[in-house]
């Protein structure tokens, strides 16, 4: 009965519903950032608007075809404007944290309280709106 209302607190707020790289209208946001695979085999980052959400509304299967999560990463960190000198309201801790043996996992920390794990760019986007009301965006 606990992981039903887990899993129902992650959907509300935006997180960890990304299952391999099935994407659903409750993952994103307009602003969320994803990888786009193009027929070409290139894969560039690619800003979710409108447009997208539309097309992920009337046909999921095409649109996970072509889109996937970026792992966060100190990189994409500074893309989103975090720094790398500790910020007094929130701020993102790499690497492992206790017992967890997940690669690319990351604790984000707001007002010094801890908050979740996130693995992904678009995870982090979501709840730093959700807590600060601004979309982070490539800086």
């Amino acid at each position: 009965m606990e992981e039903t209302s887990k899993n129902k607190e992650s959907a509300q707020l935006g997180i960890g519903a990304v299952s391999g790289s099935a994407f659903s209208l409750h993952d994103l946001k307009c602003g969320n950032i994803l990888n786009y695979d193009t027929a070409e085999g290139e894969i560039f980052p690619t800003v979710i608007d409108w447009q997208h959400l539309k097309w992920l509304d009337e046909d999921p299967k095409g649109f996970n075809l072509v889109h996937s999560p970026i792992f966060l990463s100190g990189e994409w960190l500074e893309k989103l404007g975090f720094d790398k000198a500790q910020n007094e309201k929130h701020k993102v801790r790499v690497g492992l944290d206790g017992d967890d043996l997940v690669k690319h996992q990351m604790t984000y920390q707001f007002n010094r309280q801890f908050v979740c794990k996130l693995k992904y760019v678009h995870e982090l986007q979501n709840l730093h709106y959700i807590l600060t009301g601004e979309m982070l965006s490539l800086s």
